[in-house]
């Protein structure tokens, strides 16, 4: 079976993953928020967290001032027990790791 790439970009994908990084980033800096968009859903990750939790987020449902977009990633520091804000090197390296070695938040 041959899986092809879509030839089609479309830019307000482009647009809405570059502002919702950016709003991200500027609530809470250092995290190395990941944002991908596409066929209307944005999905985000904290790469300092994990490659593989994040939120996903219908992008019809996102409100003009992003205040979803910014509670979602809140919420995800939380549940690493981090606080919202500031990437904060300290209470980072209090993190555990689990049998698997990923970062341990209340996730696993």
């Amino acid at each position: 079976m041959d899986i092809e790439k879509a030839q089609t970009f479309d830019l307000n994908d482009h647009i809405l993953a570059k502002n919702v990084s950016e709003v991200l980033d500027k609530k809470y800096p250092g995290w190395l928020w990941a944002v991908h968009v596409m066929d209307g859903v944005v999905s985000v990750k904290s790469m300092r967290l994990s490659g593989n939790w994040g939120f996903i987020l219908h992008a019809d449902k996102i409100d003009n001032d992003y205040k979803s977009v910014v509670n979602a990633g809140g919420e995800i520091l939380e549940r690493y027990r981090q606080n919202r804000g500031k990437f904060n090197q300290t209470k980072y390296e209090d993190l555990e790791m689990d049998h698997q070695g990923r970062l341990n938040g209340d996730l696993h």
